[in-house]
């Protein structure tokens, strides 16, 4: 993205916008980044600026950058939650709407490459081009993920959990929501399995793990505490 910024800020006008931290320490899923840095959910308007910052000076941005408010109107106008890219023509319509991220980020951004590519060499805008339908839009199945999970219809959420898997086998983060789901559940042995899975994808925040409540069920297992052994080392 700064890449594309730095060649094309002379004739596309480029924003930033930082919303709600999607996975913050505090949060029911977080990240390791979030632990190692201690970004904790924003509690205000200067909070949330204070990371804006940090981001910006961590990764060398240049771009312009914006912050939503504390009501989140941009993330909620966008439905741009815990990130998404967008590109918009001068007469108002998107050229390029991707998928929430993080899956849909990354071919977003490809997307609005090859946009501006041919923007530069034709100084014609091209033509819009925007996700197929037929899509499996991941960023909506997290969604739909957490709202189950919060329910407590852990059937329904385990349902969404594999599919997502199935779709992104690398994601650990998924991994190691499945793994609570099956200890919420009481299936101890798969709970296991997909926490050890989850832990070789790179799960690896061993303090939240061995606080997460979610394993009560197998916190006294021999299994459980053999994987925050050896994550330990």
């Amino acid at each position: 993205m700064e890449r594309m910024y730095k060649a094309n800020k002379d004739r596309v006008n480029f924003r930033l916008v930082y919303i709600s931290e999607a996975h913050a320490m505090d949060d029911k899923f977080p990240v390791p980044y979030a632990s190692e840095l201690g970004i904790r959910e924003h509690k205000n308007f200067g909070e949330r600026c204070t990371v804006a910052s940090r981001l910006r000076k961590d990764k060398k941005l240049t771009i312009p950058c914006l912050v939503d408010d504390m009501d989140n109107s941009v993330e909620k106008q966008y439905r741009a939650w815990p990130d998404k890219v967008f590109l918009v023509r001068k007469d108002g319509r998107l050229a390029v709407a991707g998928k929430r991220g993080p899956w849909g980020f990354k071919p977003a951004l490809r997307k609005v490459d090859e946009w501006l590519v041919e923007y530069k060499k034709t100084g014609r805008e091209p033509k819009i081009v925007m996700p197929s339908a037929d899509d499996v839009d991941l960023g909506e199945l997290q969604g739909e993920f957490n709202m189950a999970y919060s329910a407590k219809d852990y059937t329904k959420a385990l349902d969404i959990g594999l599919r997502i898997h199935k779709a992104d086998k690398d994601d650990s983060g998924m991994q190691y929501n499945i793994a609570c789901v099956y200890s919420l559940i009481g299936d101890s042995d798969n709970a296991i399995d997909w926490l050890g899975s989850a832990i070789k994808a790179g799960f690896r925040d061993v303090n939240h793990i061995s606080k997460d409540e979610d394993f009560v069920n197998i916190r006294e297992d021999a299994r459980f505490q053999k994987l925050l052994s050896d994550l330990r080392g």
